[in-house]
């Protein structure tokens, strides 16, 4: 099935249950369900040159905290995705870069990157061998740093302080991508990237937490003006409802949503998948199935669509994620379900794919 195929069949599902059943039917449980709250005083502000005029100096204050920064030093501004915020930041470097190195806790990368890369004819190197990635940074690199996967593998704390501590000795700017690792992060006291001497850091404001689809990205305040210029050329940068619903979601963040997550991964019974043929890993906040194919996961996770109205990556994804079948308990659909909803969901669809 192609990847366009399987976006427009989940979505012809969920229209159809919305329809029939409404909202309440739906359980997201991606990880990345992301929110929009706007209050009615922000509606007033919603216009195109005067709510970034006034969000964009709140989005500053509350990323740089985020990510751990210092307002002297930092700078922060909102991006459309972070796809978006990785394509302008390769745009801009790439003259006067001409490769790029990217250490993954776990391969592959997310397919932004290389892609990106692969548009303005940068060199690009990925690997997740810590000394095999020392070898090939120096003062002409971007070095890029995945926080934790698209699987939620997080990356050592040990190595990305290394890594971190080499580039600054070579001269090679270092960007942090932590699209769900600024949270993830966070659950296992791993400070966040600015604080410990990235030059740039980019997170998903939908993933973790209760924000719209947006990339926040945060670094020195001159490499910032100068990506930001670049993603204004391409329209690439969030918009004021964006912008003000970023706003509020960094400030309602709490880590306490994603221990209570961690702690219901942690205690989940999944010895009934191990029965039907079914092996798994636990998650920092949730699970993943890791012995089918990718053709196996998506009817697996569009049947569980239709079925039962869980919505995974693996059927709603956008082209490049990955296909293994993973549930999530930081959104806030998982409290209106029972594990053994999930559970039951996973091998009524897997019998159902046979």
């Amino acid at each position: 099935m192609s990847e366009l195929k399987r976006i427009n069949k989940t979505r012809k599902i969920i229209r159809k249950i919305i329809n029939e059943k409404g909202r309440k039917e739906i359980y997201d449980l991606t990880g990345l369900s992301g929110g929009f709250e706007i209050s009615d005083s922000d509606m007033e502000l919603l216009e195109t040159y005067v709510g970034p005029a006034i969000f964009s100096e709140q989005l500053n204050a509350v990323g740089i905290s985020h990510f751990g920064g210092s307002p002297s030093i930092h700078k922060a501004v909102g991006f459309n995705r972070t796809s978006s915020a990785i394509f302008s930041t390769i745009c801009a470097l790439s003259k006067d870069i001409k490769t790029v190195v990217h250490f993954v806790p776990k391969l592959p990368s997310h397919p932004s990157i290389p892609r990106s890369c692969d548009i303005f004819d940068m060199n690009y190197f990925e690997s997740d061998n810590l000394q095999e990635m020392l070898n090939k940074i120096d003062g002409e690199t971007l070095t890029i740093i995945t926080g934790a996967t698209m699987d939620h593998k997080m990356i050592n704390l040990d190595d990305l302080k290394e890594l971190i501590q080499y580039c600054k000795e070579k001269n090679s700017i270092v960007f942090v991508d932590d699209a769900s690792g600024a949270r993830l992060r966070l659950l296992y006291d791993q400070p966040p990237a600015l604080k410990i001497g990235a030059d740039l850091a980019v997170s998903s404001t939908d993933k973790l937490m209760n924000g719209p689809r947006a990339g926040l990205l945060s670094g020195k305040k001159e490499l910032i003006d100068k990506i930001y210029s670049e993603g204004l050329k391409y329209g690439l940068e969030a918009q004021a409802p964006i912008l003000c619903a970023m706003i509020n979601a960094l400030k309602n963040f709490k880590l306490d949503n994603l221990k209570d997550a961690l702690k219901r991964a942690k205690n989940i019974d999944l010895s009934s998948l191990v029965s039907v043929g079914l092996n798994y890993e636990k998650t920092p906040t949730g699970f993943i199935i890791t012995n089918l194919s990718d053709e196996e996961y998506i009817n697996i996770a569009l049947k569980m669509l239709e079925n039962y109205g869980i919505i995974t990556i693996t059927a709603g994804g956008m082209p490049g994620a990955s296909k293994t079948l993973r549930i999530d308990f930081c959104s806030k659909d998982a409290k209106r379900i029972s594990d053994e909803y999930v559970i039951n969901a996973i091998i009524n669809s897997k019998n159902n794919n046979l």
